[in-house]
């Protein structure tokens, strides 16, 4: 059967080491040739069709100047080829041969030269075929860990990863500003300093302050004087009410003397023993006068006289009796009010400093005798356990409630606010309470959880995204805010469909399979048509069935066998 031969005069830089330059003694003139091991040598007429478009596109790449080819039975003779060692010689050679002495080399006569017609091939790439078993020995599977799974329908949460930003927990974070004006005396933290609540930060000297506990020293000293009086008037008004009913009973002296004894009175008991003993006196004296103006021993008008002092004596005592009892009365209420007032009046003041942060262990040690000017200092003490973030203060600078000086955060928690666009509107629904894992260019190996509290309910008008936000926790302050993170939201279930493990899927020569396992030490190849997939799973539209079991380890193994079979066919 004739066999064609092709030769092509290329640039000495491409093809110097794979030409040779064959001198066919008997054929006369030079000419060019690909020998044995080139490009399309040896190859058939109908290899060569098939080759053409291959050499055409060579040809158009590197650009070619001749092409030659006539048939012949058999290949040039190694021995009459000769090497060509230089591109100038290569052009020099091919300038002296005209078209029609073009030819491949041959140990034949030389037919006239022709160009066949490049022919655009329409068959498919041939691919070697995989062998429809593959053989993997049982006592190899332990060794490379083989693993199966049977393949089942399920459902298929599809996650969302979005880009998120760490931010300070607004929940825990303090700006710091003085309530009051006043001189700063005293700076007790640094930048980033870890404080606990309570502890001092800064001592201000202020006038305010100092004011408001001097009126409250003076309030309270106000105060427990009044009810110091208060009580002594109560006591009084106790023991006048106690006169005042002996003396309506008509109780003798010695019984109300006895009573009363040694108990404070005050000027009640003058006035209202010495009414009580003149109306004593008239009535006795009227008691006497009767039986014996009734005898005639005296005169009525002696009894006349007698009734009307009498009278005149019970008229002032009752008249005394409701006027101690009014006058008492109202000395007590006047002592209980005093004494409410100046416990509003001490009440107020403290209040006033606990608003600027004072409590009361600092307000019952008020005492200008012992705290000279250090009465003024007022404070600044930390809200709650944190880290000083950013500070503003320093000594001796005048600070006032329009000034902040401090910013303390927590951050053993810290927020993660995330970004969504509309078209993640339906995936992020009712997220609310879900859970979220982040993952930081920081620490790549560590996965971070973070709780969604706030899902979003506004779209940004600028950039067309709704902020959902976060909570994570943050104990050893890996999560920094101001850094970036990608952040996979929870997705929705789907319906239930074919799925198979992630782990089983393999690839080779751009397709998607997976190894199913037959009878014994067989396995076959089964490549798959894929839907939607997540971190776990994938859904398989076409390929296997639910029931067979897949290769989930140890196909790797599994695979270089298959390959290896391939290349022994």
């Amino acid at each position: 059967m004739l066999r064609g031969r092709i030769g092509v005069l290329l640039p000495s830089s491409f093809c110097l080491r794979s030409m040779l330059w064959p001198r066919v003694l008997r054929a006369g003139p030079p000419i060019l040739a690909l020998t044995q091991g080139a490009l399309m040598s040896g190859s058939s007429s109908g290899d060569f069709r098939r080759q053409l478009p291959l050499l055409v596109a060579l040809m158009v790449l590197i650009g070619t100047p001749l092409v030659g080819w006539w048939v012949t039975r058999q290949p040039a003779p190694l021995a009459l080829v000769e090497p060509v060692q230089s591109a100038p010689e290569l052009r020099r050679i091919s300038d002296e041969l005209p078209a029609s002495e073009v030819r491949l080399a041959s140990g034949a006569d030389a037919g006239p030269a022709e160009v066949p017609r490049a022919s655009k091939s329409t068959d498919p790439p041939e691919s070697p075929e995989e062998p429809a078993v593959i053989h993997f020995p049982q006592a190899m599977w332990e060794t490379v860990s083989l693993a199966t799974q049977v393949v089942d329908t399920g459902t298929l949460a599809q996650s969302l990863e979005l880009t998120g930003k760490i931010m300070m927990n607004e929940d825990r974070i303090a700006h710091v500003f003085p309530l009051v004006e006043g001189r700063v005396d005293e700076v007790k933290i640094h930048l980033g300093d870890q404080v606990k609540a309570g502890d001092l930060l800064v001592m201000v000297q202020s006038r305010e302050v100092g004011q408001a506990m001097l009126q409250l020293y003076q309030d309270r000293l106000q105060r427990d004087f009044a009810i110091t009086k208060d009580q002594w008037m109560r006591s009084i008004a106790e023991n006048t009410y106690q006169l005042i009913s002996l003396i309506r009973e008509g109780a003798p002296m010695e019984r109300i003397e006895s009573q009363l004894t040694n108990k404070p009175i005050g000027q009640y008991r003058e006035m209202l023993t010495s009414a009580y003993i003149a109306n004593y006196k008239a009535s006795k004296q009227y008691e006497r006068l009767a039986p014996l103006a009734k005898d005639g021993v005296v005169t009525g008008r002696q009894l006349l006289e007698a009734e009307s002092e009498l009278n005149a004596t019970k008229a002032t005592l009752q008249s005394l009796v409701e006027q101690v009892a009014q006058d008492v009365l109202q000395a007590s209420t006047i002592s209980l009010q005093s004494v409410k007032e100046l416990q509003t009046r001490v009440a107020v003041g403290e209040t006033n400093l606990k608003i600027l942060g004072f409590v009361d262990a600092q307000l019952a040690e008020i005492d200008p005798r012992t705290q000279g000017e250090a009465i003024a200092h007022y404070p600044i003490q930390a809200p709650f356990d944190g880290t000083i973030v950013s500070k503003d203060v320093v000594l001796l600078e005048r600070v006032g409630p329009e000034q902040q000086i401090l910013t303390i955060a927590d951050l053993s928690t810290v927020w993660v606010t995330v970004d969504a666009y509309e078209e993640h509107l339906a995936a992020i629904r009712n997220l609310t309470d879900s859970t979220l894992t982040l993952k930081s260019a920081a620490w790549p190996d560590t996965v971070f959880q973070a709780q969604i509290f706030y899902s979003g309910d506004v779209v940004d008008e600028s950039t067309r995204t709704l902020s959902m936000r976060a909570i994570a926790d943050n104990p050893d302050r890996m999560l920094k805010p101001g850094m970036f993170v990608t952040v996979q939201l929870p997705g929705n279930s789907t319906d239930s469909f074919t799925r198979v493990p992630l782990v089983a899927l393999q690839q080779h020569e751009g397709r998607t399979f997976v190894f199913v396992q037959g009878q014994g030490d067989e396995f076959r190849r089964r490549d798959v048509v894929l839907g939607r997939r997540n971190e776990q799973f994938a859904e398989v539209k076409a390929g296997v069935s639910p029931g067979e079991k897949v290769v989930t380890a140890g196909g790797f193994a599994i695979k270089s066998r298959m390959l290896a079979d391939l290349m022994g066919e």
